[in-house]
């Protein structure tokens, strides 16, 4: 359960005056449940399913639908992506040097973070293997060389 802002945890008991949370990051929160009340409620689990958006970008000499049609093959072969509705493959935004491609799928609720943590690695593994580029890095963004006299 979420609030539009601070708290983003499943509750742990809903006293009188105040509710405990617990976050996903294992910090325990006590809300006052007037805060709770007049904010709100946003449950991450409750519908059981959550749609994952993962986005990469690639050179914009690549081929486009080649990189979606990778991105929805890794997706079809990944177990906890639900087929209905199906994952689609879009063109995100489109950049001097780079075009963000994205998936969006759905998977339950309880596999969430492990698929997208997933999907996204090997979505990337898969574009390596393929051939499809990411964008340089502008020059001035690059790492300037360690210097020689830091210890």
């Amino acid at each position: 359960m979420s609030r539009s802002a601070p708290f983003q945890a499943p509750s742990e008991e809903v006293g009188l005056f105040a509710t405990r949370l617990r976050t996903v990051d294992g910090v325990y929160v006590l809300a006052p449940n007037s805060t709770l009340w007049n904010q709100p409620v946003r449950n991450f689990t409750r519908n059981g399913v959550r749609r994952g958006d993962i986005t990469l970008t690639i050179g914009s000499w690549n081929d486009i639908d080649f990189a979606q049609k990778t991105m929805l093959s890794v997706a079809a072969a990944e177990r906890r992506v639900r087929r209905e509705p199906a994952p689609i493959a879009f063109v995100s935004t489109v950049g001097d040097t780079g075009v963000a491609v994205s998936l969006r799928y759905w998977t339950s609720a309880a596999d969430f973070f492990a698929t997208q943590i997933d999907l996204t690695k090997r979505i990337k593994q898969a574009f390596d293997a393929e051939g499809l580029s990411v964008p340089a890095p502008p020059p001035d963004a690059q790492r300037p060389e360690p210097s020689s006299t830091r210890q």
